[in-house]
């Protein structure tokens, strides 16, 4: 049987609200890793998970019971101001879009090939060390026999 209680039944305002309110907590988690992050592919996968989710959270707060319902029905006076964020909802997302654009571009660009070289050069310093120490194990350690 259902919980009759008042904490179990919800209107969709308040179902919106607590949905929007959990959406901005995961935003604001995701923003807090993306501003100290310093690897550009890094940055690039957190602009894709960024636009993903802000995609998801404009249409929840853009829905029939989202935002400017609450609004209408608590504080019409402030449907001007729900409306300017809703444009804002747009040129954010551009501005996501441009920012990993960039971020791709670094990633497959000259920081990109730089990487790259920086790997090749590591590859080839790790081969030749392992020779070396192939060489002096070898000279240290194995009797082959050539000592007088």
């Amino acid at each position: 049987m259902a919980d009759p209680s008042p904490s179990a039944a919800t209107s969709p305002a308040v179902d919106s609200r607590l949905r929007i309110d959990a959406e901005h907590r995961n935003l604001n988690a995701l923003l807090a890793e993306l501003v100290v992050e310093r690897d550009p592919s890094h940055v690039e996968s957190l602009l894709e998970r960024l636009h993903a989710l802000l995609v998801g959270h404009f249409a929840t707060e853009e829905a029939p019971e989202g935002l400017h319902e609450i609004v209408r029905e608590r504080a019409p006076h402030r449907l001007p101001n729900v409306q300017l964020l809703f444009v804002e909802h747009r040129e954010m997302l551009r501005r996501v879009a441009l920012l990993r654009d960039d971020a791709a571009a670094l990633v497959a660009g000259p920081l990109g090939r730089l990487l790259e070289q920086v790997e090749g050069l590591a590859a080839s310093l790790r081969a030749h060390e392992a020779v070396e120490d192939e060489i002096f194990a070898e000279a240290f350690y194995t009797d082959i026999g050539g000592r007088a």
